[in-house]
């Protein structure tokens, strides 16, 4: 190929482009595995260190809010220093926080550390790999190999739960801290022989005090969405993340306006395909994570499968996005952007409404049809999203759309959680307060509480124990459909911004518009 086909990429780089791109996906994996993983050890880490309530929310917890805050700041340190070596420095660092909480992690407090330390690696290696991708190849191939990266992104946190699930069906939850440190190892030694070097050929300056600004923003408010439910709108230091959060975005927004160098160019959003593409993805990725927040719940304690066949069990699920997604661009060459992403997201609708029929006599081969029509149409909306997005900003500053990009899915994973595990649990609190109101002190509450604590309790209250179960199953269910409803209700307004909002398909051989 020529120098111009190749559109500046050297020919050692492409020539290896698609084995960048495995190491490079590798490396996205263990990174979103570290992100979803640890659910299923709480119970075993809480008993073998004697942690509190509070220490096992923030070994959770404190990753995404660390790993979400840094985002922007490693995508332009990234792209003014080298974002292979960003990318590095990340694994590094991830590495040694995952090897000292599997190692050597004897409290609460040097475990939430360790998950600090592996957030702040993590922030510089989901940025990096995706700017990496960007500038590894040309642009007749680009779409394909973003769609291949999204597609693990997307899958990469169901993942999470089937690896742990294996895991700790045969190991101490220091496992899971082994693996991803094995993951990560893996991708440090094939990335610092495959991947290329790459840069801002202008060597713009990283806007520190916007990063500044970003990253106080993003932790008060997802600290704040993340704890609203449980907390409640009104705890004073939900209160104070919230405003804080909004005060520091809103700073952060005046001065990305009037810096020479701003870390997000606000000028990005007057193109529609930018700012659509944006809120599209944070909703896509807010219906998704808020209904799949359920799922565990739904299988294990309404379908009654354990924790490990329940994850085995969304193997399935993940195929539509795995196999599917490196075949979307070619349908947007011959459709456009427009049409496709449409599309998707009237058939992620269509499997919402039907989840939101759904009772406790539900089948797995219902719920298989149901996410497989969500799961095809999440893919046929959400890669051609990024495609759009990435391609909307200057390739010389990748990471800032590699930053954004990541931003719309964790901002919209927490506040899907919020919002919609919000509309469950009040849907739940309604529909079992006629079985609840039978009981007192306790009982009453611990019914009250939530599926889990309500079976628990109602195996222990005699004749009574499976009108209580079913009753708390029914409850659980309407939550569970009154959420799918308000789930369907966003993505059709997402499928009409995306139909009104982007352009019109003009070239047929372009497989991002």
């Amino acid at each position: 190929m020529t120098t111009k086909e190749l559109e500046g990429i050297d020919a050692w780089t492409y020539q290896r482009r698609w084995w960048i791109l495995g190491t490079l996906c590798l490396t996205l994996l263990g990174v979103m595995l570290a992100n979803s993983s640890l659910n299923m050890a709480l119970p075993m880490m809480a008993r073998d260190l004697g942690l509190s309530q509070l220490e096992l929310t923030w070994v959770v917890n404190v990753y995404t809010l660390v790993f979400a805050s840094l985002l922007f700041i490693a995508g332009a340190v990234g792209d003014r220093y080298g974002r292979k070596l960003a990318m590095q420095i990340g694994l590094a660092v991830f590495t040694a926080g995952s090897l000292y909480a599997g190692f050597l992690a004897q409290t609460g407090t040097e475990l939430i550390i360790s998950r600090i330390v592996m957030g702040i690696g993590a922030s510089f290696v989901m940025p990096t790999t995706l700017s990496i991708i960007n500038n590894t190849f040309p642009k007749r191939e680009r779409a394909r190999a973003v769609a291949i990266w999204g597609a693990i992104a997307g899958v990469g946190m169901m993942f999470g739960s089937v690896i742990s699930g294996v895991l700790l069906e045969h190991f101490t939850w220091h496992s899971l801290f082994y693996f991803s440190a094995i993951i990560a190892v893996i991708g440090l030694v094939a990335n610092q022989y495959l991947a290329h070097e790459s840069k801002d050929e202008k060597e713009s300056p990283v806007d520190w005090l916007g990063g500044l600004f970003s990253a106080a923003g993003i932790f008060g408010f997802v600290y704040g969405i993340t704890e609203a439910p449980s907390a409640g709108i009104t705890d004073p230091l939900v209160l104070v993340s919230l405003i804080g959060g909004a005060v520091a975005i809103a700073a952060f927004i005046f001065w990305e306006f009037r810096s020479k160098s701003p870390m997000l160019d606000m000028k990005l959003f007057k193109n529609r395909a930018f700012s659509v593409s944006s809120l599209t993805l944070t909703l896509v990725f807010l219906a998704m994570s808020g209904v799949f927040f359920s799922m565990s719940q739904l299988m294990q304690l309404v379908m009654g499968y354990s924790a490990l066949e329940s994850s085995l069990l969304t193997i399935p699920l993940m195929l539509p996005m795995m196999f599917i997604s490196p075949l979307v661009p070619s349908v947007v060459k011959k459709v456009g952007a427009r049409t496709t992403i449409t599309v998707g997201l009237l058939l992620v609708t269509a499997a919402f409404l039907v989840m939101s029929t759904w009772t406790k006599d539900l089948t797995y081969w219902h719920l298989f049809g149901t996410m497989l029509v969500m799961m095809l149409g999440i893919t046929f909306a959400m890669t051609p999203g990024t495609n759009i997005l990435m391609a909307s900003v200057p390739r010389n500053r990748s990471g800032m759309g590699s930053a954004m990009n990541d931003t719309t899915r964790e901002l919209g994973s927490a506040l899907g959680v919020a919002v919609l595990g919000a509309v469950l649990s009040a849907a739940y609190e309604k529909n079992i307060a006629e079985a609840a109101s039978h009981f007192t002190g306790s009982v009453k509450d611990a019914l009250e509480s939530s599926l889990a604590v309500a079976m628990a309790v109602a195996e222990k209250l005699g004749p009574a124990a499976d009108s209580v179960t079913n009753a708390a199953m029914d409850a659980f269910m309407t939550g569970v459909s009154h959420a799918a409803l308000v789930a369907a209700a966003i993505i059709f307004v997402s499928a009409m911004i995306a139909l009104f909002g982007l352009p019109k398909h003009s070239q047929k051989d372009d497989d991002t518009i």
